[in-house]
Parts: structure tokens; C-alpha cells; sequence
């Protein structure tokens, strides 16, 4: 094993302080009264120890160094205050992080999704229950490492593009409460490992597509409240591994599939407020496990 070059890793540490101390001063700029990041300052000038930091390893698995990189950082309901997202500019430098949470923040303006490109290590990024506005840059949708994607709760606009397939190691998609709109793409069966798929209370409309049978893994499925139309997909009971399926408040036709039957392990099953048709199929009181109908 090869010891870090002692020079370099200063260097880093440097650079990093002086990242972390940008990023704090631009919220002070905004919220006088913010406490949330009273660890960061100049009197501990190893900013891998300060609150709401996490390092580890590189996750290069070829490097040889032994020093420890910032990896997560935890900056979720720092301030109420109305923030822009250019604030967010110094955080693009640290490449090494694999998980970052902004969430809760009254972040506002489009999502730099260009300049997330830069964190191409990313494995889980959370920037649900903000501002943000405009549409979902295709650029975001290039991060091939991501397992986590929240984008929830915010005034996102525009189309769920078909790069979203590109996102393969998925496992949870969230982009509810947002203001998006048109067809859901067919590309989106290519999440293949995705466990959690949320839509909710958005404007997507035509057919569910059929691309989500793909989905062997779902556990859970809500596309509740928007405007969806057209028939629940055929062999939706294809997809064993549901445990909560929500449909309710679109406007969905035709019966209640029959393969629907199969989804043994379901718990939680929303319909409502659709314009199906014909009587309630009487297996749906055979679930042993439904306990939300």
C-alpha cells in the first residue's frame, strides 16, 4: 500500500475548507440567524470531522492511497429561507461524493443538472421538498452510478425524458409533486433493478406503459393522481414482488386485470377515482397480506 503524498493531501484538505467555507457563507448571506453548519470554521481545520460530513476510501478500487475523501454530505432542512441554486456551486468540485442530501431547503431556480455532471461518482442524490423549477436536464440522467434519484416535492416542469433509461442501476426513482407532464417514455423499462417507482400528484397522461412489466424487482408502484388514461396493463401481475400498487385518481379504463391475482405478497392496493368497469373481482378478498384496499 502506498502512503498519501503528505504535501498533496494538505492540498486537498485546503481546497475542501475553503469549498465548505464558500458554501456556508453563501447561506449566511441569505439567513443571518443560520446555525446549522456552526462546526464549520476556521478553528477545526479538518473539515472530514465537521457535522454533517462523512468521508471514507476513494471509491477508485484501484487506488493504493490511504487517505479519506468527503463522501457524503448531509445537508438536508439547513435553512426556511428562500436560497437560489447557484449557492449550491462550490459543492461541484467534490467529485469523491457518492451521496448527497439537499433536501428540506427552499432551494429555488432550475436544477443545475450540467453541473452535476461533475459528481460522477454519485450513488444517491436527494433533492426532494425544494423550489426547484424548469425541467430535468437529460445531463442529470447520466449518472450511471446512481441507485437513488428524489426529486420530489418540487415545481419541476416539462417531460420525463426517455434518458431517464439510462439510470440502470436505479433502485428508487422519486419525482412526485412536481408539475410534470406528457406521456410516460417506454425507456423507463429499463430500470431494471428499480425497487420504488414515485409519480404521484404530477400531470403525466395517455397509457401506463407497457415497458414496466420489465420491472421484475417493483415492490412499489404509485402513479396516483395524475391523468393517466387507457387500460391497466395486461399482465401487471407479472410483477410479483409488488407490495403496493397505487393507480387511484387518474383516468384509467377497462376492468381489473385478472393476472392481477398472482400479486400474493400486496399489502396496499389504490384504485379509486378511475372510470373502471364491471364488478369487484371477489379474489381481491383473498390477499392474505392486503390490508389497504
Amino acid at each position: 500500500m502506498v502512503m498519501a503524498n503528505p504535501s498533496l493531501l494538505l492540498q486537498s484538505i485546503f481546497i475542501l475548507f475553503i469549498i465548505f467555507l464558500l458554501f456556508k457563507s453563501s447561506i449566511l448571506a441569505i439567513d443571518f440567524s443560520f446555525h446549522n453548519l456552526d462546526s464549520w470554521n476556521s478553528s477545526s481545520s479538518n473539515c472530514c470531522l465537521w457535522d454533517k460530513v462523512t468521508s471514507g476510501s476513494p471509491s477508485n478500487s484501484n487506488s493504493t492511497s490511504t487517505s479519506s475523501v468527503v463522501i457524503k454530505l448531509h445537508l438536508f432542512n439547513l435553512s426556511a429561507q428562500l436560497m437560489p441554486s447557484n449557492l449550491l456551486a462550490p459543492l461541484f468540485f467534490i467529485r469523491s461524493l457518492r451521496m448527497l442530501d439537499i433536501s428540506q431547503n427552499s432551494i429555488n431556480g432550475q436544477i443545475p443538472a450540467l453541473k452535476f455532471g461533475n459528481l460522477s461518482n454519485l450513488v444517491h442524490l436527494d433533492l426532494s421538498s425544494n423550489e426547484f423549477n424548469g425541467s430535468i436536464h437529460p445531463q442529470l440522467f447520466q449518472l450511471r452510478h446512481l441507485q437513488y434519484l428524489d426529486l420530489g416535492s418540487n415545481k419541476i416542469q416539462g417531460g420525463l425524458s426517455p434518458r431517464v433509461g439510462s439510470l440502470q442501476g436505479l433502485r428508487m426513482l422519486n419525482l412526485s409533486s412536481n408539475l410534470l407532464s406528457g406521456e410516460l417514455p417506454e425507456e423507463i423499462g429499463n430500470l431494471i433493478k428499480l425497487q420504488q417507482l414515485s409519480l404521484r400528484s404530477s400531470k403525466f397522461s395517455n397509457a401506463i406503459p407497457s415497458s414496466i412489466l420489465y420491472l421484475g424487482e417493483l415492490e412499489e408502484i404509485d402513479l396516483s393522481n395524475n391523468t393517466l388514461s387507457m387500460e391497466i396493463p395486461t399482465h401487471i401481475g407479472n410483477l410479483s414482488t409488488l407490495s403496493s400498487l397505487s393507480l387511484g385518481n387518474n383516468k384509467l379504463t377497462g376492468g381489473i386485470p385478472a393476472s392481477m391475482q398472482k400479486l400474493n405478497k400486496l399489502n396496499s392496493l389504490d384504485l379509486e377515482g378511475n372510470m373502471l368497469i364491471g364488478e369487484i373481482p371477489f379474489w381481491l378478498f383473498n390477499f392474505k397480506e392486503l390490508k389497504e384496499l
